[in-house]
């Protein structure tokens, strides 16, 4: 099973793991570079992310098709993750993905990956905000929860991971959701150990959706987080518990939703 290191800066595992590890850098709109490395011959393939998205592509061929053809044919690797490793130009972004979801296809036809987990983190969408909701600008009392909801779901997350590595793990969550919603672009790392909103003036030219979305994948990949500590259902529990009683009107905006599945009685074997 793929192993998520969320105070190491990467997620790890085999070629079996390729799809959980892929699903897992999509939906926390991660950045940096997966390298897959063939274990029986010779050949290294470089996927650099940018939002949770492939924009280079780096391998043994000349082309990235001539990449992912290969990949399709591999049996055996090993996959590691490296946040923040920057590419140093991008190319056709929809075309790479196109590509990469067809290897991941054709590798678990043949049985060698193995279908993604249940995803850890709701996706960053908005999932009950009404269309008339989301074109209005954000209200103060809405701004407030936001903040408020921000400041306690991380130090939940900093309380967790420990004050030794909580700085490190905060700042990872921040790279990520900023790099991938600039709304979010106002957030910074209080020296108290929690992430705080400090500018907001550029958010009156943002969309209300566009806001709401990255307030979302905050939330969400701070669970991502602290899910490979506690476990899926635990992390989520946290995440309830420290969001307290602002929790039912942080979901009523969209940016967090409640996992029926994970909270529902397992059957005991």
């Amino acid at each position: 099973m793929a192993q998520a290191t969320p105070f190491g800066s990467s997620w790890r595992g085999s070629l079996r793991d390729l799809a959980t590890i892929t699903s897992n850098i999509r939906r926390s709109h991660a950045q940096g570079r997966l390298t897959i490395r063939n274990t029986t011959r010779l050949g290294v393939a470089h996927l650099y992310f940018r939002s949770g998205r492939i924009v280079h592509v780096v391998g043994n061929h000349l082309d990235a098709k001539a990449t992912f053809a290969d990949l399709r044919t591999w049996s055996r690797a090993t996959v590691r993750f490296e946040r923040g490793v920057l590419a140093n130009n991008e190319g056709d972004i929809e075309e790479y993905e196109q590509l990469f979801d067809d290897v991941l296809l054709q590798l678990r036809i043949r049985g060698i990956t193995l279908p993604p987990e249940n995803p850890r983190v709701v996706e960053s969408h908005l999932m009950s905000a009404p269309q008339s909701q989301k074109e209005l600008l954000l209200t103060p009392t809405e701004w407030k929860l936001l903040v408020e909801g921000t400041r306690r779901v991380s130090l939940a997350v900093a309380h967790l991971v420990g004050p030794k590595e909580a700085m490190s793990v905060l700042s990872d969550i921040l790279d990520d959701c900023t790099a991938g919603f600039p709304a979010l672009s106002g957030l910074r790392l209080a020296p108290t150990g929690y992430l705080e909103m400090t500018q907001t003036a550029h958010l009156d030219r943002v969309a209300r959706e566009e806001i709401l979305e990255g307030f979302a994948a905050l939330f969400a990949t701070c669970q991502y987080f602290c899910a490979p500590i506690i476990g899926d259902e635990d992390a989520h529990k946290l995440l309830i518990a420290a969001l307290g009683d602002i929790g039912p009107a942080l979901v009523k905006l969209g940016v967090f939703q409640i996992n029926r599945q994970l909270l529902s009685p397992h059957p005991r074997g």
